[in-house]
């Protein structure tokens, strides 16, 4: 695995520092925050007490050098070693390199890895007051994800989740829909089925993507915390209304699942020919390389209720394998910081998962990226817990079945339960045993 040594500064750096720090502040959105946040900075340099080296995994070598470069600006005496591990990876790589002393003291992963990740005790929890910084500055919904027993195991760094996008050139003078009644009012006129004209295309039975219309109607899946796998809420009556809308749109959009495609949907609109698609940041560059006039907000409301979506979010840990603790803090305190997640969004264009993200340069004058930050408050991160794993075979057959017209919403509902009871004897658990 190829590696990248960034030296330590200089002793003499300390002092440059000494006199740089004061005016760090203007670098944040919450001033007092960061003034606290640069005093400590300072403090721990200036006692030595950040020092030595540290092994770090990221998966993007650019922006690894760009944030270990501005950290070692205000910790000149910690010596950084990169691995280029992807997130995906990391979380199992870490059980085996952990043990056998050559594994990172930081390193990162998607939410959903957290708990599997606590219950293997690789990830140390940061301290309270730490812990109490972070919920004041990140998405609520980001943080507890990564919060067990009232301990921060992992700090969201980045977010992302899906909106509205819409076509400028093909609306015209029509307001943006700010509603589902809204957006059907135009289908109305726009639709033109035998020209395979339709005025909002999606990917109609992905469950990813059509989450959205189950929680509009109060569908709670795993239950109120999403942590109870007993209770997957497919054969609930949220799901039941959700399901009834959701079908309700196929007399706009009259096409088989099989039919709504990535290249008859997302495509279809990156290229200019609909005027409406729900998906996420990933669709932006090839629309931007089309030169498509195109805007993004969040999701249309669904009888006048905001309807929440799936997001995903990257985390940062420490090992709990790491030599060098107080360096591993630090460097995860400094990518959460203003100037960490700037460089973030500089080196990969991903979305801070700031609540305000109005401190940001680059990302706060980036009206698209603000469009997909406009659904996040309305965003519930993909369910942490393993048996995540059965859901979404079928929470698809809610929306595959019944939008092809092969199964009533209350033969799909049985379908669905049925499809995850199954899914669930395979992994060896059972809703019914009451020893799990």
């Amino acid at each position: 695995m190829k590696k990248v040594i960034i030296a330590a500064v200089g002793l003499g750096a300390v002092l440059c520092l000494f006199l740089a720090v004061a005016g760090i502040s203007a670098l944040t959105v919450n001033g007092a925050w960061n003034t606290a946040q640069t005093e400590l900075q300072a403090e721990r340099v200036l006692e030595g007490r950040i020092a030595g080296q540290l092994l770090v995994w990221m998966d993007n070598r650019d922006w690894a050098e760009a944030v270990i470069a501005a950290f070692n600006r205000h910790y000149p005496d910690v010596t950084i070693r990169f691995e280029n591990v992807g997130n995906v990876d990391s979380r199992g790589k870490v059980s085996l390199d952990g043990p056998a002393g050559i594994g990172p003291d930081v390193f990162f992963m998607p939410h959903d890895h957290i708990g599997n990740a606590v219950i293997d005790d690789i990830c140390l929890p940061f301290p309270p007051d730490w812990q109490e910084r972070y919920a004041e500055l990140l998405l609520d919904a980001a943080i507890r994800t990564c919060t067990f027993e009232d301990e921060l195991f992992a700090v969201p760094i980045s977010t992302e989740n899906i909106a509205f996008f819409y076509n400028r050139d093909l609306l015209g003078d029509t307001p943006v829909p700010q509603s589902f009644e809204e957006l059907t009012a135009f289908a109305e006129h726009w639709n033109n089925p035998v020209a395979n004209r339709y005025a909002l295309r999606w990917q109609v039975d992905d469950s990813y993507h059509n989450y959205f219309f189950l929680t509009a109607f109060g569908m709670e899946l795993f239950g109120p915390d999403m942590d109870d796998f007993r209770l997957p809420g497919f054969d609930s009556p949220g799901a039941r209304q959700g399901i009834e809308f959701h079908t309700s749109l196929r007399r706009y959009y009259s096409v088989n699942t099989a039919d709504a495609t990535w290249d008859a949907t997302v495509a279809a609109f990156q290229r200019g020919e609909v005027p409406f698609t729900i998906t996420g940041p990933w669709a932006i560059g090839d629309a931007q390389r089309n030169n498509i006039n195109f805007g993004i907000t969040k999701l249309p409301t669904i009888n006048g209720n905001q309807p929440r979506c799936f997001s995903g979010n990257i985390v940062a840990a420490v090992s709990s394998y790491s030599k060098n603790i107080p360096a591993a803090r630090a460097f995860v305190d400094f990518l959460v910081s203003i100037e960490g997640m700037t460089i973030q969004f500089e080196q990969t264009g991903r979305l801070a998962s700031y609540k305000d993200i109005s401190g940001i340069e680059g990302l706060r004058d980036d009206a698209l990226l603000m469009g997909i930050m406009e659904q996040a408050p309305y965003a519930d991160p993909m369910p942490v817990i393993p048996e995540v794993n059965q859901m979404w075979d079928a929470m698809k057959a809610l929306f595959t079945f019944t939008w092809d017209n092969l199964l009533s919403v209350e033969e799909a509902q049985e379908k669905a339960m049925e499809t995850y009871d199954i899914s669930l004897l395979m992994a060896g658990k059972s809703r019914m045993w009451s020893n799990q």
